[in-house]
């Protein structure tokens, strides 16, 4: 018997900001989006030396950290600390437990995204760390600027199937992005205005996506938003 397709639909949510130890604005799990698989957890978070995230686990998972703004050091395990400037990020893949810590590192605050997905039960061998730099290209699609940062062409590569780009639009501007009906995706809005597949979008809120084979994302100048997609 054929699977029937997902329906189709695209909803845009405000995060919910959460400040316990680090200032986040959470985007799933909340209280209106408690899921949203394979998406574990996606959120944007702000830290300095007084604010920070410490050191925490993860197992079964694939985690992206893309830093947009100050200078993070990152450490896995008891491993080197390593710098990760602005528009540099990290991939990590953890079929079994490794914790791993991002933090200030200078005196100033520094802003990352943040995505945990589920990693397939079948997922075995040690932990896989692959490294990006604020050097990675970008290419002009329809008068955007794209970067891929993890899927292809892309620095990146995911074990769980997802891809993740970043749009900034230096004018005002449209651009197709593909998803897929059997998969999922969230853009999200880092800075200023646009729309996504005709419903409005801003700063600090994400467009749900399922069903799509694509939608086409408008963005005034200014506009910046990340875009992941991944298999359901």
């Amino acid at each position: 018997m054929e699977s029937l397709p997902h329906p189709r639909s695209v909803r845009v949510l405000p995060g919910d900001i959460e400040s316990t130890v680090v200032t986040t604005r959470l985007l799933v799990p909340t209280t209106v989006q408690p899921s949203w698989n394979p998406f574990l957890r996606v959120a944007e978070s702000i830290a300095n030396r007084a604010r920070q995230l410490p050191a925490h686990g993860h197992e079964s998972e694939e985690v992206l950290t893309y830093v947009t703004e100050g200078f993070a050091s990152y450490q896995l395990g008891d491993g080197n600390i390593e710098p990760l400037p602005p528009g540099s990020g990290r991939l990590l893949t953890t079929p079994g437990r490794v914790s791993h810590r991002i933090s200030p590192a200078k005196g100033g605050a520094i802003r990352w995204l943040n995505l945990v997905l589920a990693l397939p039960a079948s997922s075995t061998g040690a932990p896989r760390l692959q490294s990006m730099g604020p050097d990675a290209p970008t290419v002009v699609e329809d008068t955007v600027r794209v970067r891929p940062i993890v899927g292809p062409r892309a620095p990146m590569v995911s074990q769980a199937g997802f891809e993740f780009q970043e749009l900034q639009f230096p004018e005002e501007g449209t651009t197709f992005r593909s998803v897929g009906s059997s998969r999922r995706a969230i853009l999200y809005a880092l800075s200023g205005r646009g729309m996504v597949d005709q419903r409005a979008i801003e700063a600090g809120e994400a467009a749900f996506i399922e069903g799509m084979p694509g939608v086409a994302v408008h963005g005034g100048e200014g506009f910046c938003a990340f875009f992941a997609t991944a298999p359901q």
